[in-house]
């Protein structure tokens, strides 16, 4: 409901008081910083010119007090950043509570703006702006550190600010729904990845504020915003958390370009971006080896190329981890001391060597055995186990004969040569690598993101326990996106046991329009999730050719509708070649592979005739089609 002329007239006049405080902030904060510059370039001359004067002890304390000086610059300099930004649009939100006989107005914005201490706009990740995103009018209450308040939402009002300049206002009754959300989700869609903050539902906000360091796995249907919602979990636990930074997290997704396009959401937030990996980055970094990516297998698999299906089920099952864990087993037994071993003038019998062996526990893993049993030698011997323990491991692993080579290790226990390792055995040559040599120290990272969970198997769940073993997970997936030719999930539940962790579901569909949701609902045989964007006219509709120039025409006409962003998706390379000329600014085609977790304004969906998606495949069409807000046009898929 839009507010009167009054109403509106007298927020403008807020919005300009506001942005004059956000002026005088910004000017006092500009004059601040280049004066403490300037003190911390003296101080740095001073300790450089007497650095030979002082005692060592007090040249590290003053180090160590000029290194957190210019921390504390830093933020400053990060803080007017955000305030320039937040010129564009102070905030998004008013929320009048009333509690203790008095209301109370709250603006939520991206970033917090204080008057002498008080809070003139509060930051989206504060307690308070639950009032918005949990609540309609009437009771409701949040939490402060003194206790909960509670009181009653009396208005819920949201605003319209580009550039600095009051467009709309919305009064709603029921959440964030209403005219406000109908304009933003019918906008054309951009280059990259925005922020929600203005639009943040309230079982995506559940998902947001979820308790930090806690484990959580998300199932969110497509359109959900499930990665955007994980985008600003992290923003929200990089706020409540100050001991962490952007270099504590960590971020795996499903390609580089997927990486590319969400990485406008967090500096949008006010935060420096996280670093991002892909499963192959992994492979690659840990291992030093070359590998093909669960893209290209799935290219191959669906393209009809020669793939032993079986043999990669097995080898990315637990069943191959339990044939590994044996055979390290039969490594450790092997091991047999015939002489006794000697140190100086000291010396340990043989026997008395095989019992120590005997005695690790075979819970163990092999490279804790190793460590374990090269400890108590030194203990046996009464030696520094610091300086020895390591020795006596590399002795005992050259006697195994067992190399530190990844790749001549996995080809060892294989019985393969592999000149670039398969997506299959990926996730088994590292578990052994790390299993013989150690898992790598990743202790600096506490929290990481897994997109697009539905794809990895729960082998390489356990992987991801063991190797980032001071982390907490947010997980996110969905069933019916796979890509994975060799393992599906009837519930991503399943990985939430594994992580021992909560499980939540999204199953609001905010991305495409209520036509092409029901269509891709009949796709895949479900009802479950509801469509939030009303009727945008446009059904979708399936045609047959095998001209190019039909194709061509069809972009033609869709440019012409106004759209930012259209999509030309199709199965295989062939395809992709047969329309790489049309690729310009707003036209992109893709692989079906290639455009997960992308979105467009409108898709063209393409196969050949002779290459529609058949049964097993479904979900990939599925991929495809909700990729767009609104509009779809497939092309020769048979029924």
């Amino acid at each position: 409901m839009s507010v009167s002329k009054k109403e509106f007239s007298l927020e403008v006049e807020h919005l300009e008081e506001v942005k004059k405080l956000i002026r005088k902030i910004i000017s006092k904060k500009d004059i601040d910083i280049t004066e403490y510059k300037k003190s911390i370039v003296n101080s740095k001359r001073f300790l450089w010119e007497q650095k030979n004067e002082m005692y060592d002890k007090d040249l590290y304390a003053a180090m160590d007090e000029e290194d957190f000086n210019v921390s504390i610059l830093n933020k400053d300099i990060v803080k007017v950043y955000k305030l320039h930004r937040s010129l564009e649009c102070p905030y998004f939100s008013r929320i009048d509570f009333f509690s203790n006989d008095e209301v109370e107005s709250f603006y939520i914005g991206l970033t917090g703006v204080d008057r002498d201490y008080e809070p003139v706009v509060y930051d989206w990740r504060a307690s308070v702006a639950n009032l918005y995103y949990n609540y309609g009018l009437g009771k409701a209450h949040f939490e402060t550190p003194e206790g909960r308040v509670n009181g009653e939402v009396v208005l819920r009002r949201q605003f319209d600010i580009k550039m600095g300049e009051m467009k709309s206002i919305f009064d709603a009754t029921s959440g964030i729904r209403d005219e406000y959300l109908e304009s933003v989700l019918s906008e054309n869609t951009s280059e990259a990845m925005k922020n929600i903050v203005g639009t943040i539902q309230r079982e995506q906000n559940d998902v947001i504020r979820y308790p930090i360091n806690k484990n959580l796995v998300v199932e969110g249907t497509s359109g959900s915003g499930k990665t955007s919602v994980a985008l600003h979990r992290i923003a929200y636990i990089l706020y409540n958390n100050k001991e962490l930074s952007n270099k504590n997290v960590l971020v795996f997704s499903p390609s580089e370009e997927f990486s590319a396009y969400i990485s406008n959401v967090l500096p949008e937030l006010g935060e420096d971006n996280v670093p991002s990996a892909t499963f192959r980055d992994l492979v690659e970094k840990t291992l030093g080896v070359a590998s093909f990516s669960l893209q290209e297998e799935a290219m191959s698999f669906y393209e009809g190329k020669s793939v032993d299906v079986k043999s990669a089920q097995h080898k990315l099952s637990l069943a191959y981890k339990r044939e590994i864990d044996d055979y390290l087993d039969s490594l450790y037994d092997r091991l047999k001391f015939t002489k006794k071993f000697g140190l100086k003038t000291s010396f340990i019998s043989s026997a008395r060597l095989n019992e120590i062996k005997d005695s690790i526990p075979r819970s163990l893993g092999f490279a804790d055995r190793i460590e374990r049993l090269s400890e108590k030698i030194c203990a046996e011997f009464r030696i520094d186990e610091v300086k020895n323990a390591r020795k006596l491991e590399k002795f005992i692993r050259k006697n195994l004969g067992i190399s530190e080579d990844p790749l001549k290790l996995y080809e060892d226990f294989s019985g393969n040569h592999f000149d670039k390792i398969p997506y299959p055995d990926t996730v088994a040559m590292m578990y052994l690598h790390f299993e013989v040599n150690g898992y790598p120290d990743y202790s600096n990272i506490r929290e990481v993101v897994i997109d697009e969970a539905q794809d990895y198997v729960p082998w390489q769940f356990e992987l991801f326990r063991k190797i980032f073993r001071s982390a907490s997970y947010t997980i996110l997936g969905d069933k019916n996106q796979v890509i994975n030719p060799y393992h599906r999930y009837t519930s991503l539940e399943d990985i939430a046991k594994i992580f021992e962790g909560e499980y939540l579901i999204l199953n609001k569909a905010y991305r495409s329009s209520k036509e092409i949701v029901l269509f891709a609902n009949d796709l895949i045989k479900e009802n479950s999730v509801e469509a939030v964007r009303s009727e945008s006219g446009n059904r979708v509709v399936e045609k047959q050719t095998s001209s190019i120039a039909d194709i061509e025409e069809e972009t033609k006409r869709l440019v012409e509708k106004g759209y930012n962003k259209i999509g030309i998706i199709v199965k295989t390379k062939s395809e992709k070649e047969k329309f790489d000329f049309l690729n310009h600014d707003n036209v992109s085609v893709s692989l079906v592979y290639e455009a997960k977790g992308l979105e467009y304004d409108a898709c063209i969906v393409y196969t050949d005739k002779e290459n529609y998606y058949r049964e097993n495949e479904i979900g990939l069409l599925y991929i495809a089609v909700t990729r767009a807000l609104h509009e779809v046009v497939i092309y020769n898929q048979i029924k």
